[in-house]
């Protein structure tokens, strides 16, 4: 049967040891991707990087069946497939190397490469670092900017729900796109999808998620996007993985500074030490890339009529209510003010949307 060249990739990316650096090797040594689907035993095993096994391997898993079946499993969950051949693949992540040969997308299917930025971090994220996650991804959204993130419970799932409200946002997963993983995100997931965004992964749609299949993701992740936030993560995390890639690919990097007595910002802190752009606000960010100097100045001209007007006493309490908990008899304290004014300022700035209350008469500030 004669097939397409983008389908003899494909069925090629279905084949369990065909990694990305092998594929890369095919690529640069044949003429075509029908001549690679074709290749002998001897002319794979003879290629760098490819055992006798590997190539056993190869020619034994070439399946045209398997390639139909997955093409039409494509087609049923409503899976656009993209490959290193199509003129709509990601043109930054082609500049990588060893680029996912195939790239699995639900939802919108064009990437604005000129226009992503990611931000990751931990699995066992602090209120802290879920604050400035949602926060930075809800400034990018309303500059216009897509944000790229893991679909993890944490740093990546806040960073995903404080874009949606506001704009597009890019999970990259670490599993085929039929085993949303985790699976108390899925309903995130589709949420993603219906409103704008995308669900991508370079593994074939049935593949469970694996110990090695998300450190491999992670160089998608920072391929896709201009730079990586990195906002809260421990010495050992994916995060600084990512952060790694990213460098490697000549990205920038940027981190959130963190409480140097916690160890979830242990590696966050290590990277600002190392030369990573320390972040406060999405100014620090978008000021980086020249480019996007009209969308800063909007932004700032935006954060000045957003400004509300407050007197003295309510601007001090204001500005006590930072992104850590604080109890209201610590505010009256402070301040220096009545229970019943601090509890009457207090209730101004909740409906105004600067801060909010937490349990036990505890307040925050709002994203």
């Amino acid at each position: 049967m004669n097939r397409s060249k983008r389908e003899y990739i494909i069925g090629l990316n279905l084949v369990r040891v065909m990694t990305p650096r092998r594929m890369t090797v095919l690529l640069d040594h044949f003429s075509s991707p029908a001549q690679m689907w074709h290749a002998t035993h001897a002319s794979l095993a003879a290629l760098p990087g490819f055992s006798d096994e590997t190539a056993a391997q190869i020619v034994s898993g070439r399946s045209e069946r398997a390639l139909d079946d997955e093409l039409e499993r494509a087609r049923m969950l409503k899976v656009s497939i993209l490959t290193v051949l199509d003129k709509d693949y990601p043109p930054l992540l082609r500049q990588t190397e060893n680029p996912a040969a195939v790239l699995y997308v639900r939802g919108e299917a064009h990437v604005d490469t000129t226009r992503t930025l990611a931000i990751v971090g931990t699995r066992r994220s602090s209120r802290y670092g879920r604050t400035m996650a949602s926060k930075l991804a809800q400034d990018l959204a309303r500059l216009g900017l897509t944000v790229v993130s893991g679909l993890a419970i944490g740093i990546d799932t806040a960073a995903h729900k404080g874009t949606l409200e506001n704009g597009r946002t890019i999970a990259v997963l670490g599993s085929g796109l039929a085993h949303i993983y985790p699976a108390s995100n899925a309903r995130l997931a589709s949420e993603i999808c219906e409103k704008g965004g995308s669900l991508m992964s370079e593994y074939p749609l049935t593949t469970p998620p694996s110990k090695w299949t998300f450190p491999q993701r992670n160089r998608i992740i920072s391929g896709i996007s201009r730079g990586i936030i990195v906002v809260e993560a421990p010495q050992r995390s994916g995060a600084l993985i990512t952060a790694r890639l990213a460098m490697e690919q000549g990205r920038e990097v940027f981190a959130i500074p963190g409480n140097v007595t916690s160890t979830a910002s242990a590696g966050t802190n290590a990277l600002i030490k190392d030369g990573a752009k320390l972040v406060t606000c999405v100014d620090d960010v978008v000021s980086e890339f020249p480019d996007l100097a009209a969308i800063t100045k909007h932004s700032a001209q935006s954060k000045q009529e957003r400004q509300i007007t407050l007197s003295p006493e309510e601007r001090r309490v204001y500005d006590l209510v930072g992104l850590d908990p604080l109890h209201i008899d610590d505010i009256i304290s402070r301040v220096g003010i009545s229970p019943t004014r601090a509890a009457q300022i207090l209730l101004m700035l909740q409906m105004q949307g600067l801060i909010e209350q937490i349990e036990g008469r505890r307040y925050i500030r709002s994203p």
